[in-house]
C-alpha cells in the first residue's frame, strides 16, 4: 500500500521550503537504503519468493513534495499502479523500521539490530546531522519521532569493539587524523589502516607525519581484526623499502644497446657480399620450387568431338622452355 513518509528539517541553514542538494541526495539515498534493509531483514525470515519481491516494492521511496515549514520532505513509500496487498511481512517491516526510526533519536542501537541495517542507520544519522540539527520523522500512522540530530553520534551504530589491555603494535606510514583529540593513524604499503588513539606527546609525533613508524598501544578489535591501538606511543624507523632503492639500476635502454644482434631501431645490417648470396639463395629455391609445379589447361574440343572422351592436356615447367605432353 502507498503512505507518505514525512521528514522535517528544523533550523538548516538554507531559507524554509529550501534544501542543498548535496543534503538531499544524502538524506534521501540514505532513507531509501535504511527502509530497503529493514525489509531485507524482513524478507530473510520468510524466505525467498514472490513475498520478496512484493516486500522490496514496499520498501520503494519516491520524493513527492518539498514544501514550506523549516523545509518538509514528504515521500511516498509503496508500489505503483498496483492493488493494494495486505502482507504479514508489511506489517513487520514498518513496525521495525520505525522501532529503528526510534532508537536513532534516542541515540541507542539495540540488540537485534543487524550489521546491514546499523551501516544505514550511521549514514542517516551522518545526512540528518549535516542537513539539520533537529529533525522529526512522520507517517499517518505514527506520531512525530523527535531527532536532535547535533546531538546523535554515527558511532552509535558502528560495529562494536572490543578493547583490550593487550600490547600489540602496528607499522606503517603516519598520517594525521585529529590532533585535538591526539588521533592519528598508521597505514601500510598495502592500504591497511590500524587507528592510534590517545598518542601520547601527540606533538613531537606530528612531526613524523608521512613517515614510517612503529606504533604500540592496547588493541582494539572488531570481528575482522585489529582496528585501533589506544594510550599509542610512537617510533620513528626507517623505511622499509628504502634498502630497495638502487640509482645505479639498469635502464631498459642501456639494457638493449648493450645486447649482440641487430640495431632494435634499424633494418638488417648486410655487407654487398651477404646481400648477393642472399638474392642467390632465394632464386635457387624459386626454381627448386618451380620445377615441380604442373599446371593444368582447360579440356577443349569441337562440335564433332563432342561424344568422343576430353584428353587434358598438361604441362611440365622444368626450370627451362615449357614442354607440352
Amino acid at each position: 500500500m502507498a503512505r507518505d513518509l514525512e521528514l522535517r528539517l528544523i533550523g538548516a541553514p538554507v531559507p524554509d521550503g529550501e534544501i542543498a542538494a548535496k543534503d538531499l541526495a544524502a538524506l534521501a539515498g540514505a532513507l531509501q537504503e535504511l527502509m530497503t534493509r529493514v525489509s531485507r531483514d524482513v524478507v530473510g525470515s520468510v524466505g525467498p519468493g514472490r513475498t520478496k519481491r512484493f516486500i522490496e516494492e514496499f520498501a520503494q521511496l519516491r520524493l513527492r513534495y518539498v514544501g514550506d515549514g523549516s523545509t518538509t520532505l514528504t515521500f511516498t513509500r509503496g508500489s505503483v499502479d498496483k492493488l493494494d496487498i495486505d502482507l504479514p511481512e508489511y506489517e513487520t517491516a514498518d513496525r521495525r523500521f520505525w522501532e529503528t526510526v526510534n532508537a536513532i533519536g534516542q541515540d541507542m542501537r539495540p540488540d537485534w539490530v543487524s550489521e546491514p541495517v546499523a551501516e544505514s542507520a550511521g549514514r542517516f544519522v551522518t545526512a540528518m546531522r549535516d542537513a539539520a540539527p533537529r529533525s522529526t520523522l512522520r507517517d499517518s500512522d505514527h506520531a512525530p519521532v523527535e531527532i536532535e540530530s547535533s546531538r546523535i553520534r554515527p558511532e552509535t551504530w558502528t560495529a562494536k569493539r572490543v578493547a583490550t589491555t593487550t600490547r600489540m603494535e602496528a607499522r606503517g606510514r603516519l598520517e594525521m587524523v585529529n590532533l585535538r583529540s591526539h588521533e592519528f593513524r598508521v597505514r601500510d604499503d598495502v592500504g591497511q589502516a590500524v587507528d592510534l588513539l590517545h598518542v601520547r606527546d601527540d606533538t613531537h609525533a606530528a612531526q613524523h607525519v608521512g613517515q614510517w613508524v612503529i606504533a604500540e598501544g592496547d588493541g582494539v578489535f572488531l570481528a575482522d581484526g585489529l582496528v585501533a591501538l589506544d594510550n599509542a606511543g610512537i617510533t620513528l624507523v626507517d623505511d622499509p623499502a628504502k634498502g630497495l632503492e638502487h640509482d645505479d639500476l639498469v635502464t631498459l635502454e642501456d639494457l638493449l644497446a648493450g645486447a649482440p644482434g641487430p640495431d632494435p631501431s634499424g633494418g638488417i645490417d648486410l655487407s654487398d657480399d651477404e646481400f648477393a648470396a642472399f638474392l642467390e639463395a632465394a632464386r635457387q629455391r624459386f626454381v627448386q620450387t618451380t620445377q615441380s609445379l604442373t599446371l593444368m589447361r582447360p579440356c577443349t574440343r569441337s562440335a564433332d568431338e563432342w561424344d568422343t572422351p576430353c584428353t587434358r592436356r598438361t604441362t611440365q615447367v622444368t626450370g627451362g622452355s615449357p614442354r607440352a605432353r
